[in-house]
């Protein structure tokens, strides 16, 4: 009999053998469901010691109804989609993974934002289309010494850097929880978020999803922006207001932008930015490549596993509810040696 069952809450990848021979070799069965709703995963998840999951909703009502429930493993970064307190309160640990698309995301921005001063789509569509326009009239501005800002300075945001370091642009960056010697070691300018807002010619958006940051990019800042600038996120949709957003294009306070997330996915056809081509838009497709898939659902599985064996997870959320996990499975504990051979 196994030992405790793991649920994969929606399915969404082509394979799931990484989480399916971590889980087993560690004593579990891996099972899965089809959950859209919180009421989804009460009813096809009733058994769970641990959920995989990736967008569905989970609150209050699975945390007090699935009583065997230890730990929620979430597929990626965010995990705005979880009711963290709630599961506090519950001792349900939660768990992400913070790191697995570093390189990809900064590929992703730095692809939208020269796309954008660019206009590369838009001159595809023209030319698909039979046009040849010489006189377009859409401005075009060099890059030497416009403005980059980076809004957040985390891993992603220094990897945009990093990778800019060849471009001739002037960096400032704002980050009140990152250590000025970060700044200072990469030579870059910090400032505040009003000061950067001002500023900056090009702004690329690398902050989590939270109370402070949700519509950070409101209608009042982008009247505060350059008539020039251009807005690249590939954080979290919520954090620039999408009809504030239209509404500046349309008036004119801003250039233009480049989206890979929004506010409401997949796209509503009603969305005002549909109908404009001043917005470039991908499909939330910045943490993708072969690789970090294959990471995202290794370290998800392990992360699950590790916390239902009695060992400490590497990423927990909620870490105040450690100290109430570690061991609770002593008699069937596997130790650190079979952990590093799962890890592999």
């Amino acid at each position: 009999m196994s030992k405790f069952l793991v649920y994969v809450v929606e399915k969404s990848y082509r394979d799931y053998s990484l989480e399916n021979h971590i889980v087993e070799r560690a004593g579990g069965e891996l099972r899965f469901a089809h959950c859209c709703s919180e009421k989804d995963v009460v009813e096809q998840c009733t058994d769970a010691h641990a959920l995989l999951l990736r967008q569905t909703p989970v609150g209050k009502m699975v945390f007090r109804q699935l009583r065997n429930l230890k730990v929620v493993s979430r597929y990626g970064v965010g995990y705005d989609n979880v009711d963290v307190a709630s599961a506090t309160r519950s001792g349900v640990l939660v768990t992400n993974v913070p790191d697995y698309c570093v390189t990809e995301v900064a590929d992703h921005a730095i692809a939208l934002l020269l796309s954008c001063i660019r206009h590369i789509p838009t001159r595809d569509r023209l030319v698909r289309n039979g046009a040849w326009d010489l006189t377009y009239h859409r401005p075009v501005y060099r890059t030497e010494n416009r403005i980059l800002g980076l809004v957040g300075y985390g891993k992603t945001a220094r990897e945009v850097r990093k990778r800019l370091s060849g471009f001739p642009f002037r960096f400032v960056a704002c980050d009140p929880y990152v250590q000025d010697s970060l700044f200072t070691a990469d030579g870059i300018r910090r400032l505040t978020f009003n000061q950067l807002v001002l500023c900056s010619h090009y702004l690329s958006v690398h902050v989590p999803l939270n109370s402070e940051t949700r519509h950070l990019f409101n209608l009042s800042i982008f009247r505060r922006m350059r008539r020039s600038a251009l807005l690249v996120n590939t954080s979290r949709g919520s954090i620039v207001d999408n009809r504030a957003l239209a509404t500046a294009l349309k008036k004119g306070y801003s250039a233009g932008a480049a989206l890979d997330v929004l506010e409401e996915e997949p796209l509503n056809w009603a969305n005002p930015l549909r109908q404009t081509d001043r917005v470039i838009l991908s499909d939330h497709a910045a943490w993708y490549s072969e690789q970090s898939q294959q990471e995202l659902q290794r370290r998800t599985a392990l992360e699950a596993v590790r916390v239902l064996c009695g060992e400490a997870p590497e990423n927990p959320v909620n870490p105040e509810v450690l100290l109430g996990h570690i061991h609770y499975m002593d008699e069937d504990h596997m130790g650190d040696e079979l952990l590093a051979k799962l890890s592999n």
